[in-house]
């Protein structure tokens, strides 16, 4: 049974190779065809296009990756079932579903890589190729003296605790135009800050040119406010929380966008969006699992009655219809509409559900 396996496995391998190289290369081509009046028109040099194109790559091979598990699944059954090598393995009592346990394991081993993808590889790669986008190829002009920034209404609660600034300066660790509230147990405020500008050393925060209001528990002035030039506090908030410079979803790891969704939840604001998209990351890399089971039913039944032709054509129209259902389920999901796993694994279980059915019909 090992020499069965290793060799219904060659095949897997062999497909599971060609398919994703293909389709990675034809998401690449498309990617070219859709940039290639950008790159023109602002006179890119090929360079920044080549390199912006391979931090690409790796995301376009991540999404590939199960549909090349369904293609290799049914390019495999297909082939034994071509050349009657199924028929003889029926006939010495080896059940079809016994031929994929080891596409199991690969889907599984798939199913790996692609975590270790999203926490270690796409992050990078995503936030080079859209920082390529902005400065080399949109030109987007930036201040190198100030870093990144956010200005407009920064609002941050963290505990007893609210945040709120005008202007943010990370790679500085200050904030502009701050105001702090400290609550009580009632969430009635007890003091208030307002300081032109606050400074974070490591150990605190360092206010400076501002006032401190203090008021009793039925919300009055306990007194006139005190007024500073400088006045350090202990408040443990580091910069980056309050200024919460936004990352887009493929540019966070699965950490990152698990961890941020608690920050969320700290503060009291109910976003289901990170965890949607940490649900969905998880279910998308179980997809390839499932679709490596899923191509042998498919392809045994379509053999049957039309050949590899058949089995193909069935193949690209589930894909489609899978990544339909998937994403309108998920927009139910971001809409608050469903519980975040629920939308995320949704259309893995009707997929998976399919295959099982398949699967008991063809036993």
């Amino acid at each position: 049974m090992r020499l069965l396996s290793r060799y219904v496995c060659g095949y897997f391998l062999r497909y599971f190779c060609g398919g994703l190289a293909a389709c990675a290369a034809l998401l690449l081509v498309v990617e070219l065809f859709d940039r290639i009046d950008e790159f023109i028109g602002r006179e890119v040099l090929w360079s920044d296009a080549v390199q912006y194109l391979a931090c690409k790559l790796p995301w376009m091979v991540y999404q590939m990756v199960p549909a090349a598990c369904l293609l290799a699944s049914v390019l495999t059954f297909s082939t034994l079932n071509k050349h009657q090598e199924t028929v003889a393995m029926r006939a010495h009592g080896i059940s079809p579903l016994r031929l994929t346990r080891p596409l199991f394991l690969l889907g599984a081993v798939a199913c790996g890589g692609l975590l270790v993808a999203q926490e270690y590889l796409l992050p990078y790669t995503n936030q080079t190729s859209n920082l390529l986008w902005r400065t080399r190829i949109q030109r987007v002009k930036t201040d190198p003296r100030l870093g990144l920034f956010k200005k407009g209404q920064i609002w941050y609660r963290s505990g007893q605790r609210i945040w709120h600034a005008q202007l943010s300066v990370p790679l500085e660790q200050r904030l502009l135009g701050v105001t702090i509230y400290e609550l009580d147990e009632r969430d009635m405020i007890r003091q208030r800050y307002d300081a032109s500008e606050a400074r974070s050393d490591g150990q605190g925060w360092l206010l400076r040119q501002g006032r401190r209001h203090t008021f009793t528990a039925t919300g009055e002035f306990a007194g006139p406010p005190e007024v500073f030039t400088e006045h350090r506090v202990a408040f443990t908030e580091r910069p980056a929380e309050i200024s919460a410079i936004r990352k887009q979803p493929e540019e966070m790891s699965l950490s990152e966008t698990l961890a941020y969704d608690h920050a969320l939840r700290r503060q009291g604001i109910a976003n289901p969006q990170y965890r949607v998209e940490f649900h969905g990351r998880l279910a998308y890399a179980a997809l390839c699992i499932i679709m490596a089971g899923f191509g042998m039913p498919l392809a045994l039944h379509m053999n049957r009655h039309g050949g590899m032709t058949l089995a193909l054509s069935l193949t690209l129209l589930c894909g489609f219809a899978y990544v339909i259902v998937h994403n309108l389920i998920l927009a139910l999901g971001y809409n608050g509409r469903l519980p975040p796993a629920v939308a995320a694994w949704a259309a893995n279980s009707l997929l998976g559900g399919g295959g099982l059915y398949l699967a008991v019909r063809l036993q």
